[in-house]
């Protein structure tokens, strides 16, 4: 997940840029401390190891057991970070929360599952950290995925984002070195149930074209075919029983403070009569986008029952 926290100068690039090795040691100083097992994923560290160009992170992704979650959190709690409330749509289950805090320049993404593995996620983890290498951030050691993992999580990541154009270089970079080995890739893919939706690349490539490729789970259609969340809610309440249609309604259309203030983290203090006008504005931008959404919600459901 992309943080929302936005460079707006030169100064200020720097500034997040040098935070990411900070947070990296600060995670890793906290898992030590609380005997949990973490790995950095994406960002500086996938570029140390070779799965990813360099260029700057905003924020720092890793990746733990769900059953770690809690007790990472807490330890953050008490150096002054909170989860970020995102906004709630049932249309796919939830698989990080971010963590903010206001004396930090940058986020901290906290996966416990990673979109587009899809094994048991406790499997998942257990291969990815038995392949794990260690790296050095910040002045301090940390575990990160190894090189052919993450590789695969920089493709995932691009390919569930193909409208951020500067993932298209991900790709490009991932296809180069996959194709040295592909049969190598393919099986680790499998491993890790990524097939389905890394299917099209292995597709491009003679030595696993004819190999079985699987098809996307409902999961990975979601995420790389809805553009807007306008297009999640609408699928969602299209699929969820009657009895739950009520409820998801009211909820899409009148939405808590925390689920507005996930992208503007100032709506959070705002008053009564503010938030009812941003709701409102949020209201009528839908309904100027309803074609397009409806278009969405029919290509998303075509490619489900094809």
């Amino acid at each position: 997940m992309s943080s929302p926290v936005q460079a707006t100068s030169a100064g200020e690039v720097f500034r997040i840029n040098e935070s990411i090795p900070l947070s990296a040691a600060l995670i890793s100083h906290v898992a030590a401390e609380c005997n949990i097992r973490v790995l950095l994923i994406k960002g500086p560290a996938a570029t140390l190891v070779g799965a990813r160009p360099e260029r700057p992170s905003l924020d720092l992704d890793v990746l733990l057991q769900r059953s770690d979650l809690n007790t990472l959190l807490d330890a953050l709690e008490l150096r002054g970070w909170e989860a970020r409330i995102r906004e709630v749509s049932e249309a796919f289950p939830d698989h990080s929360t971010t963590l903010i805090n206001p004396g930090w320049p940058s986020d901290i993404d906290v996966h416990w599952r990673f979109p587009g593995f899809y094994e048991d996620e406790s499997e998942v983890f257990e291969r990815l950290w038995s392949a794990r290498q260690s790296i050095e951030l910040g002045g301090r050691t940390a575990w990160t995925l190894s090189r052919n993992d993450g590789l695969l999580v920089t493709l995932l990541h691009a390919l569930r984002s193909p409208a951020k154009g500067v993932l298209h270089e991900d790709v490009s970079f991932c296809l180069r070195e996959i194709t040295a080995s592909p049969r190598e890739h393919y099986d680790r893919a499998f491993e890790l149930g990524a097939l389905g939706p890394l299917g099209p690349v292995f597709a491009m490539l003679p030595e696993t074209r004819s190999l079985d490729l699987g098809e996307p789970p409902l999961d990975w259609v979601l995420r790389t075919t809805a553009q807007r969340s306008a297009t999640l809610r609408l699928f969602h309440l299209i699929e969820i029983p009657w009895s739950r249609k009520p409820a998801a309604l009211w909820q899409a259309l009148v939405p808590s403070r925390e689920s507005i203030s996930w992208h503007d983290l100032e709506l959070r203090d705002t008053n009564h009569w503010q938030q009812t006008s941003f709701r409102f504005r949020r209201l009528w931008r839908s309904l100027t986008e309803s074609v397009q959404t409806l278009k969405e919600v029919r290509e998303i459901r075509a490619r489900i029952h094809k």
